[in-house]
């Protein structure tokens, strides 16, 4: 073939190329997949069945097939791929070639097959030539987060550990993909119960992973998010603001409204351990704004934050916020798939409690009287309790005390008998006794 004769073939073949691009941009799939098939077999006839051409066709159709999801489609053209490159007999591209079909099996819930491809691209590489050793890293990398995935995770540990001491072995030490293989490690341990030996890898991993000039991921924003939480568990809370700013700064340029409402939650509750209740609150509703744009209001997701913000304003005593949140918990659980029959009276009583609070004493007797009739006898204690302090505030002495009495002899049925809400009893009881 004439030089300018492939010149001419090429240029064709990335017209076809653009083409499909285009189509697929306008969502107009079939004719994306007409063009694709055209550029591949364009390719096979005037540049070669093992040109570089013919494999860049395979890999871009095996991903039209991924969006697609048609797995056998997408096999198909991806072990075409790695017949070309055993072709050319190149280790690494063969490599590279094989993580596309392991991540292919891995994706259509295949992880037989998927761990059967890694361990041969593995096989390949001999660890002490330098030319391997990048794209062994990257493999060893890519099966230890499927280990992950597959809850193997003390499968996964000496993998990733091999990863790291090959990053050691290397003359320029490669920050990223050792920091990458760090994390995914810390994630091993962590659900291996081994908190010590992931906070020290998260420690020196993630200030190179969260740099302003790494893209977003999800391991590092839920790693930013376990060490600063670990930290917050040990009572460190400067050092967990530090984190929780970083991983709160990352899910904002993710579309997981979900990490976000939780990084968010827990963050405020660190601001509230540093006296800092104002910014607790802000992150709060703004972490219930990010939630309900995934989840229904009876959702468990839902809830769990807004009692996040009930915990920050009833001991501030801000009753009429807190009857606002409480109210909307309440309607929540009206929708036919709400079925925590413990929480729905959990939310009840303390919309009882609030109210009884603003002295709304109909409204508060109708929550608590609503919430007894599915409590059990531990539950209905709260109920009841909240019954006498709502007769206690309205003074009518004997219906606060025998409530209260009825209360505590559940309490002390039930619980310790120093449990809180049994001393305040007494208390009440004692006062009101006088």
């Amino acid at each position: 073939m004439s030089k300018s004769s492939k010149e001419h073939h090429l240029a064709e073949f990335k017209d076809r190329l653009a083409c499909a691009q285009k189509h697929r941009d306008t969502n107009e799939m079939e004719l994306a997949r007409a063009e694709y098939v055209q550029a591949l077999t364009f390719a096979e006839k005037h540049l070669g069945p093992y040109s570089p051409e013919v494999d860049q066709a395979c890999y871009r159709l095996a991903n039209f097939y991924a969006a697609l999801r048609e797995p056998r489609e997408e096999l198909a053209v991806l072990e075409r791929r790695l017949r070309i490159r055993q072709g050319n007999g190149d280790v690494t591209e063969i490599v590279d070639a094989l993580q596309d079909i392991a991540l292919c099996h891995a994706s259509y819930d295949r992880p037989t097959e998927a761990e059967e491809v890694y361990q041969e691209a593995i096989a390949l590489c001999e660890e002490t030539d330098e030319k391997h050793q990048p794209v062994l890293r990257a493999t060893l990398l890519y099966f230890g987060d499927f280990l992950n995935e597959q809850d193997r995770h003390a499968n996964a540990v000496p993998v990733l550990e091999r990863g790291l001491r090959l990053c050691a072995r290397s003359k320029s030490y490669p920050s990223i993909s050792g920091s990458r293989l760090a994390a995914n490690l810390a994630v091993a341990l962590f659900a291996l119960k081994r908190p010590a030996e992931a906070v020290a890898l998260l420690e020196q991993a993630l200030p190179v992973l969260a740099h302003r000039s790494q893209p977003t991921t999800t391991i590092t924003r839920r790693m930013l998010y376990a060490l600063a939480t670990e930290y917050r568990k040990q009572k460190r809370y400067a050092d967990a603001e530090r984190w929780y700013g970083e991983a709160i700064y990352h899910a904002s340029l993710s579309n997981s409204s979900r990490d976000n409402a939780f990084i968010l939650d827990a963050a405020a509750d660190n601001d509230l351990k540093l006296g800092r209740a104002e910014r607790a609150e802000r992150r709060l509703q703004k972490a219930i704004k990010q939630i309900l744009r995934i989840r229904d209001a009876h959702h468990e997701d839902v809830l769990g934050i807004r009692q996040s913000l009930l915990n920050l304003l009833i001991p501030a005593e801000r009753y009429a916020e807190a009857e606002t949140v409480l109210t909307e918990m309440v309607q929540a659980t009206d929708h036919p798939d709400f079925s925590d029959d413990r929480g729905r009276e959990r939310f009840l009583n303390n919309l009882g409690f609030v109210q009884v609070h603003l002295e709304e004493f109909p409204k508060a007797e109708a929550n608590i009287r609503r919430g007894l009739e599915t409590a059990d006898e531990e539950n209905s204690a709260y109920l009841i309790k909240n019954l006498g302090l709502m007769f206690q505030k309205k003074g009518y002495t004997a219906e606060a005390i025998c409530e209260y009495e009825k209360a505590l002899t559940i309490f002390e049925k039930h619980f310790e008998p120093d449990h809180k809400v049994a001393v305040f009893i007494r208390e009440a009881l004692k006062e009101l006794k006088g």
